[in-house]
């Protein structure tokens, strides 16, 4: 505002302009008993005042109807609500208005009277119907992940999700308090056109009050219309959010989270370990087999070479037997034709004298007729 120390005049609207910069830094939350709305149907603002229970004081505020819708508070006459924006002055009429970014209830009781409301209306339109709900892909590699990145849920997620080849495609996003609703909106506008399996949406643990986000009407329909099955990890003391209600999966943690993602991986891995232990067993019996038919063959070619060699053994013994049968044989016919010469000779001598005699015998007389006479060796002839 220095700027107008400088100047000897400014206009109006540039005066406004300077104001309403300046008063962007006194953004606050403010707690107070509504006194007015005005909705003004068909137009895209509304106004309502709120005050302090035991004091005048009266502050008028303006809101989208965008951000109050995304707030899923009915705003009424008499309710306690905390408000969050800064001050603005609008200046077709120069007066001052908080501009409102959230709104939302003041207490545990009206925070769970309208968490119980919501909720019996959305599972009157079927939202929380399990026949509805999806089944995670099996064997996931493509995630979109949403959650702070200055959270605890982040690291306990990365840290359990197991090393399957996962590829995560991770969006930054506040997630506790009313002003996270827009966030998360975007977030899930901004996944939607990627190419992922499963939308995951984590934090941690809270109450009904840190985790109003999660009970927004908005942000309910938006889980349930997302093009692929969306898995929540959202902790909570009593109630379960809406969002995790509406899940295709919900699990209460965000380490549950990405055990549910390893879940297929594990099954996959465990079967395939079954199937190898398998194929060893059928490939142990089959070889036990075979050695057992290989063995038994031996078996069998043994008694069958016994039973030839045994054969052979009583062949060979039987021709050794003759062997030596002949052998006896021919020693026997050398012995007796080793004195047949002797005899042959003898025989020979005998016989040519008998021949000899018998001769004589027959000539002699007729020779003698003829005048002649047959004179033997002894005789001289």
């Amino acid at each position: 505002m220095d700027q107008f120390q400088t100047k000897e005049e400014v206009s109006v609207s540039e005066y406004i302009d300077t104001l309403n910069e300046g008063l962007r830094s006194f953004n606050a939350r403010i707690i107070g008993e509504v006194t007015e709305v005005q909705l003004y149907p068909g137009r895209t603002y509304l106004f309502f005042k709120m005050k302090d229970k035991d004091n005048p004081a009266l502050l008028t505020c303006f809101m989208w109807k965008r951000d109050y819708n995304l707030s899923g508070v009915e705003l009424q006459v008499g309710l306690e609500v905390i408000i969050s924006g800064a001050p603005s002055i609008y200046k077709p009429l120069g007066r001052l208005s908080f501009q409102t970014q959230t709104v939302e209830l003041v207490g545990e009781g009206q925070l769970k009277k309208a968490y119980d409301e919501l909720k019996a209306r959305l599972d009157k339109d079927g939202l929380f119907r399990e026949g509805r709900k999806r089944p995670l892909p099996t064997l996931p590699q493509k995630i979109g992940l949403i959650t702070s990145k200055d959270g605890a849920a982040i690291g306990d997620f990365q840290v359990n999700l197991g090393r399957f080849g996962f590829k995560v495609m991770f969006v930054d996003s506040r997630v506790e308090g009313q002003l996270a609703v827009a966030e998360l909106l975007s977030a899930i506008q901004t996944l939607k056109k990627k190419d992922i399996e499963v939308l995951v949406l984590v934090r941690g643990g809270g109450s009904l009050e840190s985790l109003l986000a999660f009970n927004n009407e908005t942000l309910v329909r938006e889980i349930v219309n997302f093009p692929v099955p969306v898995l929540v990890g959202v902790g909570h003391e009593k109630d379960i959010s809406l969002v995790a209600l509406a899940a295709d999966k919900m699990v209460s943690t965000p380490t549950a989270t990405a055990e549910a993602l390893n879940d297929s991986w594990q099954r996959a891995i465990s079967l395939v370990q079954l199937d190898e232990q398998k194929i060893f067993s059928t490939f142990a019996r089959s070889l036990a087999n075979r050695q057992t038919a290989i063995e038994k063959s031996f078996q069998t070619m043994r008694r069958h070479l016994q039973s030839i060699f045994d054969d052979f053994r009583i062949t060979e013994n039987r021709f050794l037997r003759v062997i030596v049968s002949l052998r006896s044989r021919i020693s026997e016919l050398h012995r007796q034709f080793d004195g047949y010469p002797t005899i042959l000779t003898r025989a020979m001598h005998a016989l040519i004298h008998r021949t000899r005699s018998h001769v004589a015998a027959i000539l002699t007389p007729v020779l003698s007729q003829m005048g002649y006479h047959i004179q033997t060796a002894k005789e001289g002839i």
